[in-house]
C-alpha cells in the first residue's frame, strides 16, 4: 500500500525526468570522460522542460493499470478497501493536481514550497531584521508570493506588465475580491487560534449590536401597525 503513495509521489515530483535525461546525457559523454553525477544533473535540470501535458500522460497510464489491480482479484480484502479509497482520493485530487508543470522553477512538491517560503521569510527577515514575520504575512497574505515571483528581475517585471495591460477589467475585480476573501479568512482563523478571547468577544458584541437592532426595528414595525 505504501509503493501505491510512492510512485503516485514519483510521478508527481518528476524524479523520473531527471532519471530519463541524466541517462540520456550519459550515454552521450565518451568513455574516457570523467563527469560527476551532481554536475549532469544540474544541467539536465537546466535545459528540462517538463509540461503538463507529459506528466498527465504518464499519471493517467499509471491510474489505468493500477486500477487493474481492483479487477484481478489478487488482492486481499483489507488491500481492496485501501486501493478503492486511494484510487477516489485520486480521482477527486485529478483536475487540480497537475497544473505547475509548465511553468519552469514553479514548486512542485512540499519540499520544494517549503524552500520556496522559506527564502521568503529569510528575505524578509534580512530587509527588516524581525525573526517573526507573522504580521507581516497576515497584512499582505499571498501578495507576498505574488510579489516575489514578479519582483525578482526586471525582465519578469515588464512582462507582468505588458500581461496587465491585457486583463480584462471585470476579470480583475473578480480576482481581487477573490484575493480579499481569502486574505479576510486568513486572518480570522490566525485571530481565532491565537486571539480565542479576543476574537469570540468581538463575535459576541456583533451579536449583540444585530439581534439590538433587529429588536427596534421589530418594536418600530409594530409601533407603526398600530
Amino acid at each position: 500500500m505504501r509503493q501505491w503513495v510512492l510512485s503516485a509521489e514519483h510521478i508527481l515530483d518528476v524524479s523520473w525526468a531527471d532519471s530519463k535525461t541524466e541517462d540520456a546525457a550519459t550515454e552521450k559523454i565518451p568513455h574516457p570522460t570523467k563527469i560527476s553525477r551532481s554536475a549532469v544533473k544540474e544541467q539536465n535540470k537546466k535545459n528540462k522542460r517538463i509540461t503538463n501535458k507529459e506528466v498527465e500522460v504518464r499519471f493517467d497510464n499509471w491510474r489505468k493499470e493500477i486500477g487493474k489491480e481492483l479487477e484481478k482479484g489478487e488482492l486481499s480484502e483489507n488491500e481492496r478497501k485501501h486501493l478503492e479509497d486511494f484510487l477516489q482520493v485520486l480521482d477527486n485530487a485529478r483536475p487540480y493536481l497537475i497544473q505547475c508543470y509548465d511553468i519552469p522553477d514553479f514548486p512542485r512538491t512540499n519540499n520544494d514550497t517549503e524552500r520556496t517560503i522559506r527564502k521568503m521569510k529569510t528575505g524578509y527577515r534580512r530587509i527588516t531584521g524581525r525573526k517573526n514575520w507573522n504580521p507581516y504575512l497576515l497584512r499582505y497574505g499571498r501578495y507576498i508570493a505574488f510579489y516575489d515571483w514578479w519582483g525578482r528581475d526586471q525582465r519578469k517585471w515588464q512582462q507582468l506588465i505588458d500581461l496587465a495591460k491585457k486583463v480584462d477589467q471585470v476579470y480583475f475585480r473578480q480576482i481581487q475580491r477573490e484575493a480579499t476573501v481569502a486574505q479576510s479568512g486568513q486572518l480570522k482563523r490566525f485571530r481565532f487560534r491565537h486571539q480565542t478571547e479576543k476574537y469570540l468577544e468581538a463575535l459576541e458584541d456583533r451579536w449583540e449590536a444585530a439581534t439590538a437592532s433587529d429588536a427596534i426595528d421589530a418594536i418600530t414595525q409594530t409601533a407603526s401597525l398600530h
